[in-house]
């Protein structure tokens, strides 16, 4: 195998591997951005972090988080009069869901899986895209188990993976992504808090 072949696809499917399993480690989202900086030399804006198109994608990502949470609301109410939902949360679990891990999951699946396993210069939904945005969106259903026990919540968890995923392909900007994940994730807490 060549070294361009190891740098190009074997070494980013590692890292995104170790992404996977742990998302909690917060300086391993330095990984994919180290990696990206110093062994491809290129810039952040190549996973996303551009100004470029930001205000598109910001717009974007609040209609697929408003969209996301009208499907989520009626589950929601199916499970929470089970009392299948987690309990109050501390700010430390706060911060988890409305700041971290849309950081680091939009980082991960859609600004580093989708910028080195997509074709840039395919549509969004040629073949290839399609199929790296449907393998990606199950990655991140995977790193959901805590949902296995309300299986419909990962209909909202798997529309948002593959949304922000066409969102990243089209926009070939982060910041979307994470508003919108960010915003269902404050939507779900909300419900929680308030609604139950």
């Amino acid at each position: 195998m060549e070294r361009r072949d190891w740098i190009e696809t074997i070494i980013p499917a590692f890292i995104l591997f170790a992404l996977w399993l742990d998302g909690w480690f917060f300086p391993l989202i330095l990984l994919p951005v180290l990696y990206v900086l110093y062994v491809e030399k290129k810039d952040l804006a190549w996973i996303g972090f551009s100004t470029h198109n930001a205000p598109k994608a910001i717009l974007c990502g609040i209609a697929i988080a408003s969209v996301l949470g009208v499907i989520y609301y009626p589950i929601f109410l199916y499970y929470s009069s089970g009392n299948a939902l987690e309990a109050t949360p501390d700010l430390y679990v706060l911060f988890l869901d409305l700041l971290w891990y849309p950081l680091y999951e939009e980082v991960a699946y859609r600004g580093f899986a989708l910028a080195h396993f997509a074709v840039q210069d395919e549509p969004s939904l040629s073949r290839r895209n399609t199929a790296v945005n449907l393998f990606q969106s199950l990655f991140f259903i995977a790193i959901h188990r805590h949902h296995f026990s309300t299986p419909l919540v990962l209909v909202p968890v798997f529309a948002l993976a593959f949304l922000n995923g066409l969102l990243f392909l089209r926009k070939r900007n982060l910041f979307g992504c994470i508003v919108s994940h960010s915003l269902l994730n404050s939507f779900g807490w909300f419900l929680r808090l308030y609604v139950t």
